[in-house]
């Protein structure tokens, strides 16, 4: 507690330069041994170039022997024989003979040496000649893709080596081979065909198997393209069970890099041959190499433990005074990401992170306190856009309704002056309600029905109407005044324009989790530009408010957020159909969602 009350005196850029002056002085000591350091790293050196040596005496003699077996593959593609075949094969006049002498020529050639698995000739016209007797064509070889092949076509002049794989062309067998290719030409240069020849590994076995990289040391072969070519642990690199860093080995600069720790460090000394395009690896064990300085490395590793241990001492000291702040500063920034402004991190230091603290609190009160500002003024605003987009809708058809009563009443038509009266009253009623914006959907259709009320009487029989409401649908809360525009606007751009007339129908039913309202008219319809437009904002005439589709969609998306759909359907001349798919707010969710 003394220490952490000592270090907690110091600024962060004290203690860490207190700290590294420590370790420095550590390291200082550990100089005294550099010596021994540079006498191991030469040992290391030599030793290095004698692997480089090695691994160049075998590449040397893969060469010579790559070039012995380019040499077989153009005496056999030089044969007589074998270019009578391929001719006679291309021409579709082959003899029994001409096949015979063809096959005595690759069985001479390929007896030559032992690890020669196959020889194959075949003509450009397709189909093989094998020199092993009784090999016979694999018929789901698909050897004319094969990159031996295609690399044979490509560099007709050349004796192509080919990476490891698995040889298919002769059928029942499937050996891992190492290909040479060759392109047979007539003398003209036209292609005849392509000369196979397929060996094992007993090469390279035997080859590498001669050179000692120590008890543990071994030598691995990479081809072209970067994959394993032969290896002396080759079934468990194939079965996965082994693997070597092949692309740390071809990055290294100088063919040499070190690998591993402690027992396991190795040394990877690679070199490259033009002959082939394989990269032959040496792996030697470093311990190996460094036998006779395990005891000058078991002295080092004390010093190194020593040192490592009264770094770690200072580290933990470190630790006790930063970690816990930092750590305390952390859940505070968490507890703020989680949207708790009201949290404080309490860090109460005298250094960088006390003052790192203090500033963050700040930021916090100062966040929340703007956050608070910003909810206040959205509110406002929202409520000043729905009183604003509801005072919009205007019953001006009022004055039209108020011009009939008085033309009734002077023709004497009491009685449908009092009707058409009752329902402006009710429609007036409800338009000032008692202060709230929301309606459930049984007033607001009682509304529409007063609406409707008047509008037949002034149109007579050239307007007829239907309700249908889902009784389960008469509790949905919706805006006040919603419907009406959507009515008004299939009246005055459907059915009036209409010379007999027509129908309005209003429906509402549940469907799962969504209240369906549509109102429909088979007026004139609407054109699909007018339809593709529809719910853009308009400037209102003297005969109707054009806005008033454009508003029903922005109260709705006030009212419900982005979960409120409002879509229509119109075929000219036919029908007009709106339909608003809105989320289920029930009477009792009211308070929630109307403004007060």
């Amino acid at each position: 507690m003394t220490e952490a009350r000592l270090f907690s005196r110091h600024s962060i850029g004290t203690r860490i330069a207190a700290l590294f002056m420590l370790l420095i002085l550590v390291i200082t000591a550990a100089m005294t041994y550099v010596s021994i350091s540079v006498s191991t790293n030469e040992l290391l050196d030599s030793s290095t170039e004698y692997t480089e040596q090695l691994i160049r005496r075998v590449n040397a003699e893969l060469d010579m022997y790559v070039e012995y077996m380019k040499d077989i593959s153009d005496f056999i593609v030089d044969n007589g024989a074998v270019a009578a075949y391929l001719r006679a094969a291309n021409e579709h006049r082959l003899t029994d003979a001409a096949c015979r002498e063809a096959q005595e020529q690759l069985a001479a050639a390929q007896k030559i040496r032992s690890e020669i698995t196959a020889i194959a000739l075949i003509p450009e016209s397709g189909g093989a000649l094998f020199g092993s007797e009784g090999a016979s064509l694999n018929t789901y070889s698909n050897y004319q893709n094969a990159d031996w092949y295609q690399a044979a076509l490509q560099e007709p002049n050349e004796v192509q080596v080919s990476s490891s794989r698995v040889e298919n062309l002769i059928a029942g067998q499937y050996n891992w081979v190492v290909s040479f290719s060759k392109a047979v030409l007539d003398r003209a240069g036209n292609m005849q065909g392509v000369l196979l020849i397929d060996l094992n590994y007993q090469i390279i076995d035997r080859l590498c198997a001669d050179i000692q990289l120590g008890s543990r040391g071994y030598i691995y072969l990479i081809d072209q393209s970067g994959g394993i070519l032969w290896h002396p642990q080759q079934d468990l690199i194939y079965a996965g069970l082994k693997e070597e860093n092949v692309a740390e080995v071809l990055a290294a600069a100088d063919g040499r890099t070190l690998s591993g720790k402690g027992r396991m460090r190795r040394l990877y000394v690679a070199c490259a041959s033009e002959a082939t395009g394989w990269t032959a690896v040496g792996v030697a064990y470093t311990q190996e190499l460094l036998r006779s300085q395990d005891r000058i490395y078991k002295t080092y590793l004390l010093i190194a433990a020593a040192a490592l241990i009264l770094a770690l001492v200072f580290a933990l000291q470190l630790s006790r005074s930063i970690a816990g702040p930092i750590r305390r500063l952390m859940q505070t920034m968490r507890r703020v990401e989680d949207g708790d402004l009201h949290v404080r991190s309490q860090v109460s230091s005298r250094t960088e992170l006390g003052q790192l603290s203090d500033s963050f609190d700040h930021m916090i009160a100062k966040t929340a306190e703007l956050m608070d500002e910003r909810l206040r003024s959205e509110e406002q605003k929202r409520k000043s856009e729905w009183k604003a987009l509801q005072a919009q809708i205007q019953p001006h058809f009022l004055y039209n309704t108020l011009d009939s009563i008085i033309w009734m009443s002077h023709a004497g038509r009491n009685a449908e002056v009092v009707e058409m009266t009752s329902a402006l009253a009710l429609l007036l009623r409800s338009s000032i309600g008692d202060g709230s914006d929301t309606n459930t959907l049984k007033k607001e259709i009682a509304h529409v029905r007063s609406y409707l009320t008047i509008q037949k009487m002034r149109y007579n029989e050239k307007l007829r109407y239907e309700i249908d409401l889902d009784p389960q649908t008469e509790d949905c809360l919706l805006p006040k005044l919603i419907l009406q525009p959507l009515v008004e606007n299939a009246i005055y751009h459907g059915i009036k324009v209409k010379q007999q007339g027509g129908t309005v129908r209003i429906e509402s039913l549940l469907e799962e989790d969504r209240l369906l309202i549509t109102v429909e008219d088979d007026g004139v319809g609407m054109t699909p530009e007018q339809l593709e437009t529809i719910l853009d904002k308009k400037e209102s005439d003297a005969e109707s408010t054009k806005i008033g589709v454009y508003n029903v969609n922005e109260r709705l998306q006030l009212f419900f957020g982005p979960d409120a759909v409002m879509k229509y359907y119109s075929t000219p001349g036919v029908r007009t159909m709106v339909m608003l798919v809105l989320p289920i707010v029930r009477g009792k969710e009211e308070d929630s969602h109307a403004e007060d």
